[in-house]
């Protein structure tokens, strides 16, 4: 996939987009979120996607990792579940004229699946399905039952080590402020896990991890960003002037591992 292909991919998403309630998506900063400079598309180099595959896309959102591939890789069937936006996803293909993608509602910590997929991929969504350890195990088996054997499961996340040092201690204080106004339900719930104990409950599931690198993004957000972000008055603490939050975080870990 080369750049101006992706570029172009960019530009039909927005075109078609931005005449329809979607709009917010891809105008001003959010564009900056929804298309990630084409990171969504240039990460699944990682699982060298084949004529036929099938994908499945867990904890997808409203839908833009599913989508943006779909279009990059139209030879590839992608499959998202999410227990709060999949209908909103599923309108935004419909939009764009997808045929190789579906979603469905549907608890990650309860899927099921008859069917064996060729990959499963969690793109920043670990955190909004997994609030402890035995959530995380949880969720990994169910994975690890979905995926043909040897199949791939790509894991793309910001967690707490993937924060500066002088952010993460303050990022976990607002988060739990977060918490207890009880703002941190339903779509809106998410918690910043632990790269080491994530590849720890990998291995314990049966995966073996084939590879691990990061990704760095050039933006932060300022201190009105986060009270917005956050639907704060008022923060708990004094931030500095660069921050990152779930969503807009400094950089993410990439893990690609392999069903035994």
């Amino acid at each position: 996939m080369n750049e101006i292909d992706i570029y172009k991919i960019g530009e039909k998403i927005r075109k078609r987009l931005i005449p329809t309630k979607f709009r917010d998506h891809v105008i001003n900063n959010a564009w900056e979120y929804t298309w990630m400079d084409g990171f969504r598309i240039k990460v699944s180099d990682f699982l060298g996607f084949k004529f036929g595959d099938i994908v499945l896309d867990v904890g997808c959102g409203d839908g833009w990792y599913s989508i943006q591939n779909a279009l990059a890789y139209p030879y590839v069937k992608f499959v998202g579940v999410d227990l709060y936006e999949a209908d909103e996803a599923s309108e935004i293909a419909k939009l764009l004229g997808l045929r190789n993608c579906i979603f469905y509602r549907l608890d990650a910590l309860k899927m099921s699946f008859k069917e064996k997929f060729d990959h499963v991929v969690t793109f920043m969504a670990l955190g909004n399905i997994c609030e402890s350890p035995s959530d995380m195990e949880c969720l990994l088996q169910n994975c690890w039952r979905a995926l043909k054997s040897r199949g791939k499961l790509l894991i793309v996340e910001a967690f707490q080590e993937d924060f500066p040092n002088n952010v993460r201690e303050k990022l976990n204080i607002i988060y739990d402020h977060y918490k207890r106004l009880g703002k941190s339900v339903g779509e809106n719930k998410e918690s910043i896990l632990s790269r080491e104990i994530t590849l720890y409950i990998l291995e314990k599931v049966g995966f073996i991890v084939l590879n691990f690198v990061k990704h760095e993004f050039d933006w932060f957000m300022t201190r009105n960003e986060v009270k917005e972000y956050f639907g704060l008055k008022d923060l708990p603490i004094e931030l500095p002037d660069k921050f990152w939050v779930f969503d807009k975080p400094r950089q993410v870990s990439i893990i690609i591992s392999e069903k035994r």
